[in-house]
């Protein structure tokens, strides 16, 4: 049984959170919703009930009411699942997980760069290094990420750990 199931929006967060379970050394099983469809979600979650805990990460770049409106949706459809409700978590990052990879490489107030995901690409030019979104890299970056700089500077990426498991960070 996988202790952690956790559903991400896209292949690139699936490379980062992987890199950070192996780092953490927190089994789990990763899937990507791809695209915004709640009820994806529910099936996802219908189709394996063999984890202790689920955890939903769905970004917030899209603006506060969109992402309100279908964090709403996702849970009126996992009210559908009976008796899986209290195993279920759903966390908002705040933009994306970029974010979170800025505050681990010690940027400050990572959570209110209006463009993690270009402000990364930045960064990663200033350090000289080539960078490409993919899940391979994102994955590396996870394994690089300063997760004690992340936890204090991103309050979703410390609320994430917590329910991860994580009690080691602090």
């Amino acid at each position: 049984m996988t202790n952690t199931l956790i559903i991400v929006e896209g292949p690139t967060d699936k490379g980062f959170i992987e890199g950070i379970a192996e780092k953490l050394q927190k089994p789990c099983k990763v899937h990507p919703m791809r695209g915004n469809k709640p009820e994806k979600v529910r099936r996802i979650l219908a189709s394996d009930r063999e984890f202790e805990k689920a955890i939903i990460l769905k970004d917030l770049h899209r603006g506060e009411q969109q992402t309100a409106k279908l964090i709403d949706e996702i849970k009126r459809e996992i009210k559908q699942l009976q008796n899986l409700q209290h195993r279920i978590h759903t966390i908002i990052v705040k933009r994306s997980v970029e974010s979170w990879i800025l505050g681990g490489l010690c940027v400050n107030n990572p959570e209110e760069t209006p463009n993690p995901e270009e402000e990364l690409k930045k960064l990663m030019q200033e350090m000289s290094r080539h960078f490409i979104k993919s899940p391979e890299v994102y994955k590396r970056l996870a394994k690089e990420v300063d997760l004690e700089k992340a936890v204090k500077k991103s309050e979703t990426f410390k609320k994430f750990t917590e329910i991860l498991g994580s009690c080691q960070i602090k």
